[in-house]
């Protein structure tokens, strides 16, 4: 009987063991999950975000003036004008915004206008190749000016531009 008693005993002590195990296992479990996990971001994610934000009228000469009012989405701006007489012009600032967190680099401009010979257009402050860090905000105008060189005034006064601007990520 000694013998079955210790058999018993050392079941009971397995058996005991094993429940305190478990509820070991229960309890750290419990803990872990009813406990508030709070993360912070401590690195850079992956967002590529390069926009037109705004057009803005600077300077007006002479009797020019909008056929329409510049348009832009995230990568274009649409001017059209009427200019009447030689010296009319108007100039417009365009904002870039990076709002993303990768740089950016001007990969092409593009300048599509109505081919209209009284009317020229000039852009500045932005060149292909230019390097834009996240955050920034970079500036470029648009110049429309009557072509001084016509000496004729042509029947058609209005003049057209869209300004398409194709960024790339930088390496």
């Amino acid at each position: 009987m000694n013998k079955k008693v210790s058999e018993v005993m050392k079941k009971s002590y397995v058996v005991a063991m094993c429940l305190i195990g478990i509820v070991l296992i229960l309890s750290i479990g419990f803990a872990v999950f009813s406990s508030r996990l709070t993360m912070n971001r401590s690195g850079k994610d992956n967002t590529w975000n390069v926009e037109i934000t705004d057009i803005t009228s600077k300077d007006i000469i002479g009797s020019a003036s909008d056929a329409a009012l510049p348009v832009y989405t995230k990568t274009s701006a649409t001017f059209k004008t009427v200019l009447t007489t030689p010296g009319d012009s108007i100039t417009y600032d365009v904002t870039v915004k990076i709002k993303g967190v990768l740089d950016a680099k001007v990969n092409k401009i593009t300048l599509t206008d109505s081919k209209n010979p009284a009317i020229t257009f000039e852009t500045s402050g932005i060149n292909e190749n230019d390097l834009l860090k996240a955050g920034e905000t970079q500036v470029f105008t648009v110049i429309v000016s009557y072509n001084k060189d016509i000496i004729v005034r042509p029947s058609e006064l209005k003049a057209s531009l869209t300004v398409k601007l194709d960024y790339v990520q930088n390496k």
